[in-house]
């Protein structure tokens, strides 16, 4: 096996995983945590809070940078297939929207994890940083599946699909 196929293979299953556990991580926190912390007195559930974002930060920081080494390494020895026949311009279009998505979730994300305290905004905002993740899934798996069925996606794009 080649060694450009190896960190190829390291690179994407890192990538892959990052973005599972973060997802996941918001996910929890802004679905899930609330729940878990209704039966509690209002102090007790702010300190459990504040608890459990220090463990989120470590993680979204972490996070943050796998994903921008990984997404940088992948589309570097990758970008070949975003202007291949078959693929550019929709390929081209996704992998923008990917990378920019990605761009503002990783700004909102420190935005909400600045300081000591939570933002009063901060619900809201991770509600909306949790619909940007998937937007921003959506849109990776997207090219990922136009780049293995160029031929299918040509063949659209020329009928008016």
């Amino acid at each position: 096996m080649h060694w450009t196929m190896i960190w190829g293979i390291v690179f994407r299953w890192l990538h892959v995983a990052t973005a599972a556990t973060v997802v996941g991580a918001v996910f929890f926190v802004r679905v899930v945590v609330p729940g878990g912390l209704r039966g509690l007195d209002e102090a007790s559930a702010r300190q459990a809070m504040l608890n459990l974002r220090r463990g989120l930060k470590l993680l979204i920081h972490v996070g943050i940078a796998l994903l921008l080494i990984s997404g940088t390494f992948n589309f570097v020895t990758g970008r070949h297939k975003y202007a291949a026949p078959g693929v550019a311009p929709l390929g081209q279009i996704l992998i923008g929207t990917h990378l920019l998505l990605a761009l503002v979730v990783f700004a909102l994300a420190l935005l909400i994890l600045s300081g000591g305290q939570p933002p009063r905004w901060g619900r809201k905002a991770m509600t909306i940083k949790l619909i940007l993740l998937f937007l921003t899934i959506g849109a990776a798996s997207s090219v990922k599946w136009i780049c293995e069925h160029p031929s299918l996606s040509a063949a659209s794009a020329g009928r008016g699909e």
